[in-house]
């Protein structure tokens, strides 16, 4: 009976987690402005003082080739307004004409944007030959757009202007991480490498991964200071119960993680709080060096939506106040009130 029990207090640590949550309903919703650039592909939101910024996975223009970041200014009736566009990248052919931005966020007047980092594959087109898409499979067939590759450095003044740029890729770190080399090449619906969310502590960049999701559902969240990536960077892991990063934001005592399928499946989107450590296991190491997540509540996104960003603009001792946008769904943006 002793052996039993011993084995019993062992494994109790491992099914402390819930799998799903209540679902967590939005206070109210607000139309976004018709002079937002890309409604229909919003992918990442933050804020900073008075003004909402957002990106979009999509390039815009007459050449569909220029990657923007708008500043949105809330007026005395509730509504947003576009207050200015960042071009951040003109982008060509050859390398990709999207950044593709799945992340923003600020720290002061800082902001960091990220693209994902990923590789693509096309979809089957019922259109074309059988023997065609077939060949969709083939390595060949799989591209990786340098342009996916950048993480930016903004400053903005109090007024929204942008007083420097600069930008570093994080595809030589990814390429020689020991964990992340293997999944560089395969496309991001695959479960290859995808970047996905990006969140800021204490001039701490802390990048979410969408994929891959590794054995017994880890995913990594990469650390680092833009100012030395090479040599600061490290991964730490979190637990989210099979799905991928779809974004993450700092709190106070840590970070929330909007989580989501990996593919196209039809897993739910939840939301979790992090204590930013890695959650890894180890004979050798204490209870109070494991991280923590806790399973706030489960997110249910409008029709035909994908929870893409989330944005803390408020906490007290009881609860979060922030806002999530959507991919798929036009000029659409919730607000939600969270208890810890």
């Amino acid at each position: 009976m002793k052996t039993l029990y011993l084995i019993m207090a062992t494994c109790l640590p491992l099914i402390t987690q819930p799998t799903y949550g209540e679902i967590i309903m939005p206070e109210y919703s607000t139309v976004l402005p018709k002079t937002i650039l890309a409604p229909n592909n919003i992918s990442a939101i933050t804020n900073m003082g008075e003004y909402l910024i957002v990106g979009s996975d999509e390039a815009v223009g007459e050449k569909g080739n220029e990657n923007v970041i708008q500043l949105l200014k809330r007026e005395s009736n509730g509504q947003y307004q576009v207050t200015h566009n960042h071009l951040l990248l003109e982008a060509n052919k050859s390398d990709g004409r999207e950044l593709d931005i799945e992340g923003l966020a600020t720290e002061g007047h800082n902001v960091y944007v990220v693209g994902s980092h990923s590789s693509k594959r096309k979809k089957i087109d019922p259109s074309e030959s059988y023997k065609k898409n077939r060949k969709t499979f083939f390595d060949k067939k799989i591209k990786e757009e340098k342009n996916r590759d950048w993480l930016f450095h903004l400053k903005l003044s109090d007024e929204g202007v942008v007083q420097t740029k600069e930008h570093i890729t994080l595809r030589k770190i990814i390429k020689n991480d020991p964990v992340l080399k293997t999944f560089i090449k395969i496309p991001s619906k695959e479960n290859g490498v995808d970047i996905e969310g990006i969140a800021v502590k204490d001039s701490w960049l802390y990048l979410g991964f969408r994929g891959p999701v590794l054995r017994d559902n880890y995913v990594p969240v990469m650390k680092l200071k833009f100012d030395d990536a090479e040599k600061t960077n490290e991964l730490l892991y979190v637990n989210l119960n099979g799905r991928g990063v779809r974004d993450i934001a700092s709190v106070s005592d840590g970070f929330l993680i909007l989580a989501g399928p990996v593919g196209g499946n039809t897993m739910s989107y939840q939301l979790y709080h992090w204590n930013g450590m890695d959650v890894i296991p180890g004979k050798d190491r204490k209870a109070k060096e494991i991280g923590r997540l806790k399973l706030l509540g489960e997110i249910e996104p409008p029709m035909n939506g994908k929870a893409e960003g989330i944005s803390v603009v408020k906490e007290d001792e009881q609860q979060y106040k922030l806002l999530m946008i959507y991919d798929g769904v036009i000029h659409h943006m919730d607000h939600y009130k969270i208890d810890k």
